[in-house]
């Protein structure tokens, strides 16, 4: 089976846990023998090029610039089929993971070759349906790959919840396949004991002011406690949440440190007290399920495909927007030493059910359906 596989992320491109996800998809199914090319961008490179991944993973890097990224950041398919028309072969799949390859997979699959889409979030629920002229035109970009592509991939049961209530029309094509976890080297190990840690993109329905505001409560009421924060958001909205801190003088116990490497962010999970997911929605638990199968402690939210993944009998769950709730798990943390240990086991055994080479037989499936 040759599959074509268009992500905006993988392997050192991985801004998050979708980009995770993809890559230890794309290993997966590397191990179960299908051959893949990947056509990725790539924000160290100038020149195109391609290397070799894996068993037989054929990847295709693209500089992340005008030369080969246009209007809405779509990819230049007439650039791109020119310079490389090895690309027009009779694949059996094209497998499209974000938006942006759109036309070049209508291009390349003629309307023969089947696109399988993998949807990791609906941007017009994402969004909030933001009158933006360019946000409305990726939400209809998006809508239009759902009705012409030959099968869809939704990662929760919330996703296809919303699927049902927008295109219903479309559930006869669409299967519930949750991403999977690559098991790490690192372990949890309990250092400290009021180390919290906040994982993820700077939005607004993370709920990471919440969490800032969960902080505070504990602090007012005399107990130490420090937040970590890693994740890279608007200049703005970081500017916001800065100003949060300093208008609950938590300048001392609550710092923002960036983005950081996907090897870093283990080593900061590992590390942690708790990992803290504090979204107001959320189409999956990705963050959560990379911190649990390193044992990492959670405390999460339960919003949508995250409550899913993390449930009452491995982590510490709170009502999504429940400032209250969430500074009164918190302190649970701080009071009980002893509750991290088990929430780190049961955490752990939680995860191992998603681990990749547990959902090959499921992906494999969904391929061969497909084509």
């Amino acid at each position: 089976m040759k599959v074509l596989s268009l992500t905006n992320e993988f392997e050192e491109e991985s801004f998050g846990g979708a980009g995770t996800a993809a890559t230890g998809m794309l290993y997966m199914l590397d191990r179960m023998g299908i051959q893949q090319t990947v056509i990725v961008p790539q924000s160290n490179k100038n020149a195109p090029g391609w290397a070799l991944r894996g068993q037989q993973i054929k990847v295709l890097g693209l500089p992340r610039n005008s030369d080969y990224f246009g209007y809405l950041g779509m990819i230049k398919t007439d650039v791109v089929c020119q310079e490389f028309p090895e690309l027009n072969q009779a694949w059996d799949i094209i497998h499209s993971h974000a938006i942006n390859f759109t036309p070049l997979a209508y291009t390349l699959s003629q309307g023969v070759v089947p696109i399988l889409y993998s949807v990791y979030s609906f941007l017009r629920k994402e969004l909030e349906d933001r009158s933006e002229p360019e946000l409305q035109a990726q939400f209809k970009i998006q809508e239009e790959l759902l009705m012409r592509c030959r099968r869809i991939q939704l990662i929760s049961q919330s996703e296809r919840n919303y699927l049902a209530g927008r295109f219903p029309e479309y559930l006869s094509k669409t299967e519930v396949l949750p991403l999977g976890v690559c098991l790490p080297a690192e372990r949890w190990k309990n250092r400290n004991m009021n180390e919290f840690l906040y994982v993820g993109r700077l939005l607004n329905y993370k709920g990471i002011e919440d969490l800032i505001h969960a902080v505070s409560i504990i602090q007012q009421s005399g107990r130490q406690i420090h937040l970590n924060i890693v994740g890279k958001g608007t200049e703005s909205y970081e500017g916001h949440l800065k100003q949060l801190i300093q208008s609950l003088k938590l300048g001392t116990c609550v710092q923002l440190h960036g983005r950081k490497s996907s090897s870093e962010v283990r080593k900061w999970m590992g590390r942690a007290t708790s990992l803290v997911v504090p979204s107001r929605r959320e189409a999956y638990g990705m963050v959560a399920l990379e911190g649990m199968v390193i044992g990492t402690p959670i405390i999460a939210s339960n919003a949508g495909g995250l409550a899913e993944v993390v449930s009452n009998s491995c982590a510490l769950t709170f009502e999504a927007g429940n400032i209250r709730q969430l500074s009164e798990a918190l302190s649970r943390v701080l009071n009980n030493p002893s509750l991290l240990q088990s929430l780190s086991a049961r955490g752990r055994e939680r995860a191992l059910m998603f681990e990749w080479t547990r959902l090959a037989p499921s992906y494999r499936a969904l391929l061969e359906g497909v084509r």
